[in-house]
């Protein structure tokens, strides 16, 4: 079933897939069955869409598709990765290459997909896409580096957690962006323009992952959750919790303490009044270029987070 938020894009997602299920083939037999794994569950596809959005005018070119592709290998590979760390067993209702395969396994097949993704932008014909790419990816293994070092950090700052989300999601969202405008071959103003709404569309979208953790069970999300506080990372209501009673609340949700308790509706409040923000300097970057295709599709993301958000935000 297509989902609301690739309507219009159909024919660009069917040669997503295909592209994506060929490269399969790129690598050694023995690494290619995790390759069929972790397509083999895709999920919402987000970091294409923006691609696809902000390159919207044109149909389903083999570049656009590829830089599509690039950007979604960078996100799969942060994702095996990521449940490693985490020490996670499911993503999209399915296990994770961590727990069918091994730790060491799963961090060298992260590597290799990050290698992968840099390969097919090394082929294309713009240095300006391969630059892009790279860029992202050292950002977004900076941030994991940046959050792994800060754990159980009690003195992390708020500065110091929209740094590390802005590398580790952000940048990423603001890259399928450039790419998607760069290949479309769209003026810079509407490039930067895509970007800046990739940029805090990511920061949102990262502290509403971030929300879930604490917030949903793990049926509903189709992922392991509760890991944030369990390895001691912590997360936008955390740090402002922490703030608001001078309370040490690893401890409190580590002891079996539900966030909805340890948490209050202030705070709570508080958390999705900054997720809105940064949803709405998302579409405020699209002013620059009304009128263009692109905000039809890139609006849908800012709605749907806006919907999803409010369904997850605790009753006052």
């Amino acid at each position: 079933m297509t989902s609301p938020l690739h309507l219009g894009l159909e024919p660009h997602f069917a040669a997503l897939e295909s592209f994506l299920a060929e490269q399969e083939a790129s690598f050694e037999p023995e690494v290619r069955p995790m390759v069929r794994e972790v397509l083999a569950h895709p999920g919402k596809r987000l970091r294409p869409l923006l691609a696809f959005g902000s390159g919207a005018g044109i149909g389903p070119s083999i570049d656009l598709v590829r830089g599509a592709a690039i950007v979604e290998l960078v996100h799969l590979a942060t994702l095996v990765h990521d449940d490693v760390l985490d020490g996670a067993d499911t993503r999209h209702g399915a296990d994770t290459p961590n727990h069918t395969h091994g730790a060491h396994a799963a961090v060298l097949f992260g590597d290799a997909l990050f290698a992968h993704a840099l390969v097919l932008a090394s082929e294309h014909t713009s240095s300006t896409l391969c630059s892009i790419v790279a860029r992202a990816s050292r950002d977004v293994c900076s941030g994991e580096v940046c959050q792994t070092f800060s754990r159980d950090n009690q003195s992390l700052s708020l500065a110091d957690y929209q740094r590390q989300i802005r590398m580790k999601t952000a940048v990423l969202f603001e890259a399928a962006c450039r790419v998607g405008a760069l290949v479309a071959g769209y003026p810079q103003v509407h490039i930067d323009a895509c970007a800046a709404f990739g940029l805090h569309l990511g920061i949102a979208y990262q502290m509403y992952d971030d929300f879930v953790d604490l917030l949903q069970d793990d049926a509903k999300a189709g992922k392991t959750l509760g890991t944030d506080a369990a390895s001691g990372k912590l997360t936008l209501p955390m740090l402002l919790e922490r703030d608001r009673r001078k309370v040490d609340i690893l401890a409190e949700l580590r002891q079996g303490r539900s966030a909805r308790e340890a948490i209050s509706a202030e705070t709570w409040r508080e958390c999705f009044r900054m997720l809105d923000a940064e949803v709405a300097s998302a579409e405020q970057a699209l002013a620059a270029i009304e009128g263009s295709p692109s905000p039809f599709y890139l609006l849908r993301l800012t709605g749907f987070l806006r919907q999803a958000a409010a369904k997850l935000a605790p009753s006052a």
